[in-house]
């Protein structure tokens, strides 16, 4: 069977650069060409995040990057608000909550971004939280929250608040500034708009956030999830292996080439050219009919999410593409679960050509429907 062109959410279809890189065989985790390596991934990162904090690269996936950054800086019993406009948010309220957190929850409905007015209003009302967490861009639906402004709310109601920013979908995406905008802990992951396999996990910290994992009492409850033994490894071990466990080098030197990638492109040339796919395949969606899950300027430039033709199921529509034109494609989160379908256009191996194909698939299957 010939692998479907990946136009999902993520994992993304991958360059051809970054399949040669995959072929190779591994390397140790270890030794000098490798601390050469992963400090060069590391450099690559801190100028797509924009920070100059430290980056640890995660052997594991993204929700993995957010339960360590979770459990590395806040404690149980530490009151944390946090935002939920979809699968995700209510994802990153399950990690916070068992990590023992108390979550205040700051609620938008599913076709909605997140409202700064409400955080402002949480935190007013809830004095002296140990932190505000939400989503960038909220995969479930397309919707991209509004971060830039949330973070103001923050930093002028509570400063001493820790702010953490799950980017797993939204680095290099759209527009994220990790240590202008103030953001103490940004979470992401190898497999969306960086353009890499799955199978790591990224956590950006600022200095005020490594200064409380640091100093917090030595009460770790897991080893793995630990960024203070992480940290150690980066300090004590820096010559030879900064890091606690066996790096998956191969997906490490893949990651490296999409980012190598990336910046050749440049961050914002990718975003430019991500924001030209997704208004020709919203364009030719409604085009046909297809209603838009939320307006336009609501979406990421990377998914789209729009509404089934009425009459027909996700279902229908995905294994049509996947049987006709070997695309997959994938549909909504819970009660929308039949009536969306979301297409992911990002990574640098998708372009306008793919979006052409796509649409000419979904009008072949709209006119069987006539």
């Amino acid at each position: 069977m010939m692998r479907p062109k990946l136009m999902i959410p993520g994992p993304v279809e991958l360059e051809a650069e970054v399949l040669a890189e995959m072929s190779q065989p591994p390397l140790a985790h270890y030794g000098d060409y490798w601390v050469e390596v992963h400090n060069e991934t590391i450099s690559l990162l801190q100028q797509i995040f924009e920070t100059s904090g430290n980056v640890y690269i995660l052997p594991g996936s993204g929700s993995l990057a957010v339960d360590t950054a979770t459990h590395s800086s806040f404690f149980p019993g530490d009151t944390v608000i946090v935002g939920r406009n979809g699968w995700f948010g209510e994802r990153l309220t399950e990690v916070m909550v068992a990590n023992g957190l108390r979550v205040i929850p700051v609620e938008s409905p599913p076709n909605e971004p997140l409202d700064p007015n409400a955080f402002r209003a949480a935190l007013q009302a809830n004095p002296n939280v140990a932190g505000v967490a939400f989503v960038q861009l909220e995969t479930s639906t397309a919707v991209l929250n509004p971060i830039r402004e949330i973070t103001a709310v923050v930093h002028e109601t509570q400063p001493n608040a820790l702010l953490m920013v799950d980017a797993v979908t939204g680095l290099a995406a759209s527009e994220l500034k990790t240590q202008a905008w103030g953001i103490d802990l940004c979470v992401s992951a190898s497999q969306k708009a960086l353009g890499a396999p799955a199978g790591l996990g990224i956590v950006a910290v600022s200095p005020r956030a490594l200064e409380r994992i640091l100093t917090r009492p030595d009460l770790p409850r897991s080893w793995y999830l630990d960024l203070k033994r992480w940290h150690w490894f980066v300090k004590n071990w820096a010559d030879w292996h900064p890091f606690p466990v066996t790096m998956p080098t191969s997906i490490v030197m893949a990651l490296r080439t999409a980012l190598h990638s990336l910046m050749r492109e440049g961050v914002e040339a990718r975003i430019a050219r991500y924001d030209r796919m997704s208004r020709q395949l919203r364009d030719g969606l409604q085009d046909m009919g297809m209603r838009l899950f939320v307006d336009e300027s609501l979406m990421a430039p990377t998914i789209t999410a729009a509404y089934c033709p009425e009459g027909t199921t996700s279902t229908a529509i995905k294994n049509y593409l996947l049987s006709e034109h070997n695309i997959q494609i994938t549909g909504g989160f819970g009660a929308y679960k039949e009536q969306v379908i979301r297409i992911g256009h990002m990574g640098g191996a998708v372009g306008e050509k793919d979006i052409a194909q796509l649409l000419v698939g979904l009008n072949e299957f709209m006119r069987q429907r006539v």
